[in-house]
């Protein structure tokens, strides 16, 4: 009769998460805020195209709904989501939050209100293009989500 030998072998990396070392938290953490640091024109530029290209969906659309065109805009907002953060203005990717919920409500129910989404694209455009004041900037993210809530329900009345 034959034997079988089994043998396991040692995992790397279990053995690397034991060994201690690395960069000190500090460290790390400045060593990302430095990167970060040269994202951020990147970021800002991306955000700035990402408007324009909703700001030209936007214009497309008329005063009724349309499946495609607010499936569009959707489309560009969420891809947006997270730059905000990257280039220091975590209120954009906010608003971009709100013009999502949105516009997700205004496809649930089949409905568009163009000034309840370009009011939610114009406070896009303050929000990068300008440094308001943390009251300031609170109370536009205020405004935009009461907009939004405004269409979570079917019952809401049209604008």
């Amino acid at each position: 009769m034959t034997t079988a030998r089994f043998t396991v072998p040692k995992q790397r990396l279990a053995q690397l998460l034991k060994v201690p070392g690395g960069l000190p938290v500090s460290e790390a953490i400045t060593a990302a805020q430095a990167n970060l640091a040269v994202l951020k024109p990147q970021c800002i530029g991306e955000l700035d195209e990402l408007l324009a290209a909703a700001e030209k969906v936007f214009a497309g659309l008329g005063s009724t709904y349309d499946e495609a065109g607010v499936g569009a805009l959707y489309q560009t907002a969420v891809r947006g989501i997270g730059l905000g953060d990257v280039c220091g203005a975590g209120s954009v990717d906010v608003a971009l939050h709100s013009l999502c919920d949105l516009l997700d409500h205004l496809q649930t129910h089949q409905r568009y209100d163009r000034e309840a989404v370009g009011v939610h694209l114009r406070a896009w455009k303050l929000l990068i293009s300008t440094e308001l004041p943390p009251e300031g900037a609170q109370a536009v993210l205020a405004g935009l989500n009461k907009v939004s809530a405004l269409y979570s329900s079917p019952k809401a009345d049209e604008a």
